[in-house]
């Protein structure tokens, strides 16, 4: 029985003899929440009373008939004093037709006959656990429903009406909004409480809607009997005939709106709509921030690309104005002895110079570059001020838009508490 939760029910065995008492006791154990054992009609009978007394009613018992001192018949007798409902279960090793014919007219649920036979055992505690389980849900959802309308009779306007649209029931909350009895009421169609300023394309399409078999809901304002004038939120269901699609009536359930609801109602929309263009403007700075960032971290990349090229280039130019100092130191040297000895070495010292033209070129050319690549460097770090300087902008913006959203906030909840405080 593994679709019913048996572990909530409790249980009363009666049982005179010790071993079948210890034996079926554990067997019962093992499927309900609560088990207790009595050794005697009398004790038995007496544990039910105590129960019944707190409110803590067994939801099944299971009885030996033949018991000294009070049997399971005598039992069931005095327990029907009390209780006509609780199930019980016979267990015994006679099926006497005067017994049988007795426990029918005190409602025994089933008889099990000794020795027990645990699967038949199992048989019938699994239907009668599923009555009692459906049975414990139903009062259960039945209370749940009387609760709901107790509420509802309170708070709201709720009417019927057939067919047609003639009233066949209304509470006492529509009753005293609209100022008519329920006399005046039963039997009149639901347009005597019609306001004359609401057009009549609104009535026809909510009649074309709750014909179609679908819930109709919609504000409007309804003239009362003294000629004032009040407004409901309504919601109008169609009822269908047992097993088809015909409509045979319809429910109508209906809630004031006061000033103060109306209020409310578009406070609430307006901060509805304002989030939403909030969540669109976040989710645009957000996107733009991850653009920002990742162009900032492509320029940081760039820039330590350059500083690392600015550095190579810098080694170079300083490796080669070392050279030309020393050539040219060297070759001034040699040139002053080489133009004292030797003449002929004039073209020699032309072809030097010449090179030291070449060096100087090559050296005036690196130097130039560098300059160029100093610009590029100082144009990304300008670039990157400017990023920086944007995203500071927009945190800026994202905390004010944070700000708004706070107050709208706070506004509603402060709404929600008004409404708290009238008395409707």
């Amino acid at each position: 029985m593994n679709e019913i939760d048996t572990s909530t029910f409790k249980v009363l065995y009666i049982e005179d003899e010790d071993l079948a008492r210890e034996k079926f006791g554990k067997f019962l154990k093992r499927r309900f929440g609560e088990v207790v054992l009595c050794e005697n009609g009398v004790e038995g009978f007496m544990k039910f009373q105590e129960s019944f007394t707190k409110n803590e009613k067994f939801d099944l018992i299971l009885s030996d008939i033949n018991m000294p001192k009070m049997d399971g018949l005598e039992v069931l007798e005095n327990i029907r004093k009390y209780d006509k409902e609780i199930p019980v279960i016979f267990l015994t090793a006679r099926s006497e037709s005067e017994q049988m014919l007795k426990a029918i007219n005190l409602h025994v649920e089933s008889y099990i006959l000794k020795p027990l036979d645990f699967d038949m055992v199992n048989e019938k505690l699994d239907k009668v656990c599923k009555d009692i389980y459906y049975k414990k849900m139903f009062i259960k959802q039945e209370q749940e429903m009387k609760n709901y309308i107790d509420v509802l009779d309170q708070e709201a306007l709720v009417s019927k009406t057939d067919a047609k649209g003639v009233i066949t029931f209304v509470n006492n909350g529509f009753c005293e909004v609209s100022g008519y009895s329920r006399e005046e009421l039963i039997g009149k169609p639901h347009n005597i409480v019609r306001h004359p300023d609401v057009p009549k394309d609104f009535f026809k399409e909510m009649w074309e809607t709750i014909k179609a078999g679908k819930i109709w809901t919609g504000i409007h304002k309804n003239l009362a009997k003294d000629g004032s004038t009040y407004f409901i939120n309504s919601k109008i269901f169609p009822i269908f005939e047992l097993g088809g699609n015909n409509v045979k009536e319809y429910m109508s359930v209906r809630f004031l709106v006061t000033d103060l609801e109306q209020q409310k109602r578009e406070s609430h929309k307006n901060y509805l709509s304002q989030l939403t263009n909030y969540k669109k403007n976040l989710n645009v700075i957000n996107k733009e921030k991850e653009t920002l960032e990742k162009t900032i971290q492509e320029l940081e990349f760039s820039i330590s690309a350059l500083n690392e090229k600015y550095k190579v280039s810098e080694m170079k130019r300083k490796e080669l104005h070392s050279q030309l100092e020393a050539y040219e130191k060297n070759n001034l040297e040699y040139n002053k002895i080489d133009l004292m000895t030797k003449r002929d070495k004039t073209k020699q010292f032309e072809e030097i110079y010449k090179s030291y033209n070449l060096i100087k070129g090559k050296l005036n050319r690196v130097e130039k570059e560098l300059k160029e690549k100093e610009k590029q460097y100082q144009s990304k770090v300008e670039q990157i001020d400017d990023f920086v300087s944007r995203e500071i902008k927009l945190n800026k913006r994202i905390s004010d838009l944070k700000d708004l959203v706070t107050n709208l906030q706070k506004e509603n909840t402060q709404v929600l508490k008004n409404k708290s405080i009238l008395p409707f």
